[in-house]
């Protein structure tokens, strides 16, 4: 990633409730650049640029040809999450709209494996801020799961420890459901195919990873979220850690209970 602090031109972007973002130009690539900084009071807080670069780390290993390169800069006015900007699929779906409209059911299978895989990446982030509209397709087909700023902000509510079709804390705000509740739902309905495999293959990616590598990707966001908070890094840590750990279980388990649903549902005549 080029030196930001050498480039000259920063344009201001208006995207709609996100906070304060810029397009930087460099010589080979442009780049969206976020400031680490409370949406309010514009006051620095380092962790919420960490968690991107970690949650980039984690898209690298559940799957490297979809992770968005982000990178945590701290240097002269630079102090926030930098992304190399994705050249998007301008006729590509708008995810959050066919949410709303209730079009999820018509999503192609290669869709919904994209999705899938993201799923495990979301689940493990504690990201419930995975509504359709933080997906983007790229110029090659590929849907992208973007802006996981929010990452670990709900996770000691009670609801988040399971998987649960109707959790949606966002909801509070206005905002969509995460796509993965959406999708599972109509899985369930017998509307649409979930081809498991496509889970459970990341799943054995994030579990071939040493928990020491595992936890150093979260470390420095678990120091900073303690200097910001006054939380104790290590348990906060140890938390992240265990939501891996018991991924492959719980996750196996959930599914299977919907599976067993939609058996239920196709045969009973409720589903399709």
């Amino acid at each position: 990633m080029e030196d930001l602090e050498k480039l000259g031109k920063f344009e201001t972007l208006h995207l709609g409730g996100t906070g304060t973002m810029y397009l930087v130009h460099g010589e080979t690539k442009n780049y969206i650049y976020k400031p680490a900084e409370s949406k309010f009071s514009h006051q620095k807080e380092p962790f919420r640029g960490i968690v991107q670069e970690c949650a980039y780390e984690l898209q690298e290993i559940v799957d490297p040809v979809s992770a968005v390169v982000c990178r945590y800069v701290d240097a002269g006015k630079i102090c926030g999450s930098v992304q190399e900007l994705i050249v998007v699929d301008k006729n590509a779906p708008d995810y959050r709209d066919m949410q709303y409209a209730g079009q999820i059911p018509e999503l192609s299978s290669s869709e919904v494996d994209q999705f899938m895989r993201e799923f495990v990446t979301d689940y493990l982030l504690y990201n419930y801020d995975s509504h359709g509209k933080n997906f983007i397709t790229d110029q090659q087909g590929i849907i992208r799961g973007i802006d996981k700023e929010q990452s670990f902000r709900y996770m000691r509510e009670k609801k988040a420890q399971t998987l649960d079709l109707y959790y949606s804390p966002n909801a509070a705000y206005g905002e969509a459901e995460p796509i993965y509740n959406t999708i599972f739902r109509a899985y369930r309905d017998g509307k649409l195919d979930i081809d498991y495999s496509v889970i459970s293959g990341c799943m054995d990616r994030v579990e071939a990873v040493s928990e020491d590598r595992y936890r150093a990707i979260f470390a420095p966001y678990c120091e900073a979220c303690g200097k910001a908070f006054g939380q104790n890094p290590n348990e906060m840590l140890d938390q992240i850690v265990a939501r891996r750990n018991t991924m492959r279980e719980k996750v196996d388990t959930f599914f299977q209970g919907l599976t067993e649903e939609r058996e239920v549902n196709l045969s009973s005549g409720k589903g399709k």
